[in-house]
């Protein structure tokens, strides 16, 4: 009999395992040494392997091994056991607390050890409808829009050599350019490149990118823009990066009189490398405070503004390494530009002036990210006055995409299984796709090349808005959608608010664009947070008109309402955020099987950390991990095939109101 395998769930390692003797004393209790007849198996580099180490923790020391995985698995190989007969483990532990139920170690002989298994239950498989495209009109009048021209009009200029102030410069002056016209193009990465030979085949072959030769590199993208479309511009506008909110105001400034922004240094670059000489406003020392140039901005620069639109997108901390690039979608639509705290008073105050002012109405969003601890927390200032979030920081060529026709989708409809007793029915969905930077970034690079998409049935959350924002963005997930994808609407249907702090009198108003912006970019799931109050969920959940929605505040669980046209419409808590692997295997190894009901489990994974290009070969680990560790008790749906399931459940066993 050989023990061949360790399963260690502690965050710590054994320094030696002795295989303890029948003759030692038997106890219920703690045993405080190995007897002197122990065998003791040291736990040497050269007699143990590593099986399955997510983390690549593992490192053999003189104290023995230290790995910090969960699920950390060891071979300990053949071990000659004579003919002692041994019926205990002992470990030593290396600089860790003792073990607990939670973190522990298993062992395992060879023949009581499964064989891992290599797949999982997909409860069904069910094909899309024979067109993506909608014959209902898209939504429109949100978001800014330009006009589209020929492939031959069109500038795609390469800056990814520039350095982040020759980078963002570049970006306010394409959106000045394609204010009425979405002419420039900016490459700040090779998947902006792909994104265009996607629309308009390979460069090279019909277009060809541009980057000039300048004696300073770091500028010759900013360069090649400015030396071709120059005439365009009437003024430099001279900001202080010292002073961050003369980059805000310097924005809103060149975009409503055909300027673009310019740091000492650049001036100088272009004066003497251009030969550029056009008349230059110096703002840099224009304000004593943030403060007094927010109040300066409004009163002369609002009532310019976009009625609609407004950016928080100035420059977080991290600029000068990892710039944004939501300025040429600000620029172009003139939305008003800010960069305000919410957890501080007086910026909190600031930005509800600000709203005041030019007096948003439902639907309004905010773009970029907040510039407080928690960005999210924007909300807590703008919704009040009406105005949602669409979280855009690193969204490129925003006033480019623009330019494409609005375009309406659909997707087949959730469907119900049969829910059996003792089964654990379970759906996943992506993270993050109510943040459209996400959508054109990191999700738009796990669709095009991560292995293993269309093996596991997972959700992804998309921004509704890009049916009039970036419809060639929204059409390249349908186009490319598989049996097992679905698109679902992220954080909060179709912008992300917090729901008990949006203004009360129009609450309902917000309610009834969601559903149309929903219906017709084609979801029939979305995610819900910051909605505590019960009522205003229930609103939700009645006129949304989606099959399900997932609570990521846990207070609604498997909820059922009356939803629109008398359809059920029924809430699953979105469950557990999983940010590494072992995440899923742990969330759901901790939900229990029932043998008088079905059980209904939802998984969130979060896109920036457990996604990438890597993602989906993660999860489908995960999942052959789980199956083996309880086979034939979990089954994985899309997500809108969850709640269709769980709808038809709760209607067929008493259901209306149910929780």
């Amino acid at each position: 009999m050989n023990v061949k395998y360790a399963i260690i769930l502690a965050s710590g390692l054994s320094s030696t395992v002795a295989v303890m003797s029948q003759a030692a004393p038997l106890t219920n209790g703690d045993i405080d040494s190995p007897s002197q007849d122990a065998m003791i198996l040291l736990m040497e580099e050269s007699k143990v392997s590593v099986v399955y180490d997510p983390k690549t923790s593992v490192v053999f020391t003189d104290e023995g091994i230290k790995g910090t995985s969960d699920g950390l698995t060891l071979d300990l190989g053949e071990i000659d056991f004579g003919s002692g007969d041994y019926d205990r483990v002992w470990v030593e532990m290396a600089n860790v607390m003792k073990p607990t139920e939670q973190t522990g170690f298993d062992f395992y002989l060879d023949d009581m050890l499964l064989e891992p298994k290599t797949d999982f239950t997909i409860a069904q498989e069910l094909p899309h409808l024979d067109s993506y495209e909608s014959d209902k009109q898209p939504q429109e009048g949100l978001f800014f829009k330009n006009q589209n021209v020929p492939l031959s009009q069109i500038s795609v200029i390469d800056v990814r050599g520039d350095d982040s102030y020759g980078k963002i410069t570049a970006a306010v002056a394409q959106g000045v350019l394609n204010q009425s016209n979405a002419e420039v193009y900016l490459v700040y990465e090779d998947h902006h490149q792909t994104q265009f030979e996607d629309v308009y085949g390979k460069q090279g072959e019909t277009w060809n990118l541009l980057r000039g030769n300048y004696l300073e590199e770091k500028y010759a993208g900013l360069a090649t823009l400015v030396d071709k479309y120059k005439d365009r511009f009437k003024k430099m506008v001279l900001w202080d990066p010292d002073k961050e909110w003369t980059w805000c105001l310097a924005q809103m400034i060149c975009a409503q009189q055909k300027g673009i922004p310019v740091t000492k240094e650049i001036k100088e670059f272009f004066n003497n490398e251009l030969d550029w000489n056009i008349e230059c406003e110096d703002i840099s020392n224009n304000w004593a405070t943030k403060l007094d140039a927010y109040q300066w901005a409004i009163d002369n620069l609002a009532d310019g503004c976009h009625k609609s639109l407004s950016f928080s997108a100035g420059l977080r901390s991290d600029y000068v390494s990892n710039p944004w690039k939501i300025y040429d979608y600000a620029a172009a639509s003139k939305g008003f530009v800010f960069f305000l705290s919410d957890s501080d008073p007086d910026e909190f105050a600031m930005i509800q002036k600000i709203c005041d002012k030019i007096d948003y109405q439902p639907g309004s969003s905010t773009m970029g990210y907040g510039a407080g601890k928690d960005g999210d927390a924007l909300n807590n200032a703008t919704n009040p006055y009406n105005v949602g979030f669409m979280v855009s920081d690193y969204y490129a060529n925003g006033s480019f995409w623009c330019s494409f026709p609005r375009k309406a989708f659909q997707q087949r409809k959730g469907q119900a299984i049969e829910a059996l007793p003792g089964k654990i029915y379970v759906s996943l969905i992506w993270s993050d796709g109510d943040n459209v930077q996400f959508d054109s970034n990191q999700m738009y690079n796990m669709f095009k090349n991560a292995p293993g998409r269309g093996k596991v049935p997972v959700g992804m959350t998309m921004a509704a808005s890009l049916q009039e924002l970036n419809p060639v963005l929204l059409e390249y997930f349908y186009k490319n959608l598989t049996p097992n994808d679905e698109l679902v609407a992220g954080p909060s249907g179709f912008q992300f608010i917090y729901g008990d702090k949006y203004n009360e009198n129009n609450y309902e108003k917000w309610l009834e664009t969601n559903q149309k912006w929903l219906e017709t970019a084609g979801f029939h799931t979305a995610c819900l947070w910051n909605t505590t109050n019960k009522e205003r969920f229930g609103r939700y959940m009645q006129t949304c008109g989606l099959q399900g929605v997932f609570d990521g505040f846990e207070n609604n669980k498997e909820r059922y309402e009356v939803g629109k046209d008398g359809e059920g419409v029924v809430c699953i808590l979105q469950g557990a955020h999983c940010w590494e692997e072992g995440d899923v295997y742990k969330d759901l190894i901790s939900v229990k099987p029932n043998g008088q009901k079905p059980v209904f489990r939802n998984v969130y994974l979060i896109a920036a950390s457990y996604g990438g290009v890597g993602g989906y070969e993660r999860l489908i680990r995960e999942l052959q991990r789980v199956e083996s560790y309880l086979p034939n008790t979990y089954e994985f749906l899309l997500p809108m095939d969850l709640c269709a399931t769980l709808k038809e459940y709760i209607e067929k066993n008493g259901g209306n109101g149910h929780e």
